[in-house]
């Protein structure tokens, strides 16, 4: 075969174009684990949540009791017993004078029973008698117990107990507890508050009104009760036949105010 026949049969390369074309190689790489943000997130939302609702459901609850205070007319709000424990004297005279006015206007207005609208008046004439010659705290907490114990004759579902007997400006008690003097441990059973009956089941000293006696600082119901009539009545605690209101009056020899007559029927024309 000479020069021209292997020419003849030689075969043309392909060209790259004609060739075909591979497909890419894809690698699927894994992508990278993003932190999980979301968890963090969540476990505070679970301990969060539970705190937010019991705070929102307290939070309603006192709204309630604060609200139930100012609709009910024959309630001291508690407000006012808050205000008093953080004021000085001037101001504790001041807040028991607008209290006398506002349980007159109350047994004025109030539909109660004859003979429980006259228990508020003798209570409130007492408590403003009480306040013209009031002392000191002792005293105008005297006043406030007085006006407690009007408010409760008006109002039938108010509980009859007085205030707390370990310091008259925390406010209404919740219960009678037994309880013994520490100067001559007799026993007795006082009315209390729930936060000082807390301190007590604690073994600790509540919270406690003091008076002076022979110059010296002391809790008011160890002074002897021939001196005080707060240590002899325990300001409602320790009475058991007697109202309060008859007891101040007798020690400031304040006669019982005079009973309203009623109107007389209009003339027929």
């Amino acid at each position: 075969m000479g020069p021209t026949d292997r020419q003849r049969t030689r075969r043309p390369w392909p060209s790259s174009a004609s060739l075909p074309k591979a497909a890419p190689l894809v690698l699927a790489v894994p992508p990278a684990s993003a932190p999980d943000s979301a968890s963090p997130l969540r476990f505070l939302l679970l301990i969060a949540g539970p705190l937010l609702l019991i705070a929102a459901v307290g939070l309603l609850l006192r709204r309630r009791s604060q609200l139930r205070d100012f609709t009910r007319p024959s309630a001291i709000p508690r407000t006012v017993f808050a205000a008093v424990r953080r004021a000085d004297e001037a101001a504790v005279r001041e807040r028991a004078a607008e209290e006398v006015v506002r349980l007159a206007g109350s047994t004025r207005s109030a539909a109660a029973a004859p003979d429980a609208t006259e228990r508020a008046r003798e209570a409130c004439a007492t408590a403003e008698a009480l306040l013209q010659s009031a002392a000191g705290v002792p005293d105008l907490a005297g006043v406030f117990a007085l006006l407690h114990e009007g408010h409760t004759a008006l109002d039938r579902s108010a509980p009859p107990l007085p205030l707390c007997f370990f310091h008259p400006l925390h406010g209404p008690a919740t219960r009678h507890i037994p309880w013994h003097r520490p100067e001559n441990d007799e026993r007795l059973q006082v009315a209390a508050c729930t936060t000082c009956i807390r301190f007590l089941r604690a073994g600790r000293t509540p919270d406690t009104l003091t008076d002076q006696h022979e110059g010296h600082s002391v809790p008011y119901y160890a002074a002897p009760p021939e001196h005080s009539v707060w240590s002899a009545t325990g300001y409602g605690s320790l009475l058991t036949t007697d109202s309060l209101t008859a007891h101040v009056r007798r020690h400031l020899k304040t006669p019982a105010p005079p009973t309203e007559q009623p109107l007389p029927p209009p003339a027929a024309p």
